[in-house]
């Protein structure tokens, strides 16, 4: 019997985007979240140990590093454990988002739906 072979996902472009966006809003705010009784900032066990499942710290660092994509519900988590709305954490992706498909070459879209050929 033969093993078969990993076939990963490739992420397109605007995946790589939103992910690096989110996981630096991600980032930001764990590192503004100030524990009252200790003076520190949260760490990133303490993020993972807040989330439902729990993760670990090595699945928040990914997050921040945007290599991997947050969940919805996991991003309303992170979102509640903040106290932050979740435009806090998808405003600048979205912005990125916009710049990417402006920057794109718009003689890639289907002749009938770019509107520049018609």
């Amino acid at each position: 019997m033969s093993k078969r072979k990993y076939i990963g996902r490739h992420k397109t472009e605007a995946e790589t985007i939103l992910n690096k966006a989110i996981g630096k809003k991600i980032k930001e705010a764990r590192l503004n979240y100030i524990i009252l009784d200790k003076k520190k900032t949260c760490s990133q066990t303490k993020l993972a140990n807040a989330l439902n499942p729990p993760k670990t710290f090595q699945q928040i660092q990914k997050y921040e590093k945007g290599k991997n994509g947050v969940s919805t519900i996991i991003l309303i988590q992170i979102s509640n454990f903040f106290g932050k709305p979740l435009e806090y954490f998808t405003s600048d992706a979205t912005e990125l988002l916009g710049q990417a498909k402006s920057t794109s070459n718009s003689s890639e879209v289907a002749p009938e739906l770019n509107p520049e050929l018609n």
